[in-house]
């Protein structure tokens, strides 16, 4: 009786060097610089954290005015000093990175 695992060791002999050439290192693994793949990678996040949070911080504001207009004024006072705040923030996180990076 043949054995059905015959066919396996030729198959590797021949499909294994195949797939170590198509494999695609990092950057920082074929001879790149991990610290500035890593400066960039973190600056994107940066932004898109100081964008989200803006962008909360704006509609913050909004829904002050809305509460404002709609006759509560101290709870939209409230609201929009939270969303002043939260933008205050977000614009030294954003100015405390550039810095560092």
């Amino acid at each position: 009786m043949k054995s059905k695992w015959r066919y396996l060791l030729p198959a590797l002999t021949l499909l294994l060097p195949l797939a170590a050439h198509a494999l695609q290192l990092p950057n920082y693994a074929q001879g790149g610089d991990l610290a500035s793949t890593l400066q960039t990678k973190g600056k994107a996040v940066t932004d898109i954290l100081a964008l989200v949070a803006s962008i909360v911080s704006i509609m913050g504001i909004v829904v002050g005015g809305i509460k404002i207009g709609g006759g509560d004024p101290d709870g939209g006072k409230r609201w929009v000093v939270s969303g002043i705040l939260g933008l205050v923030i977000a614009g030294s996180v954003y100015g405390i990175a550039a810095l560092v990076v």
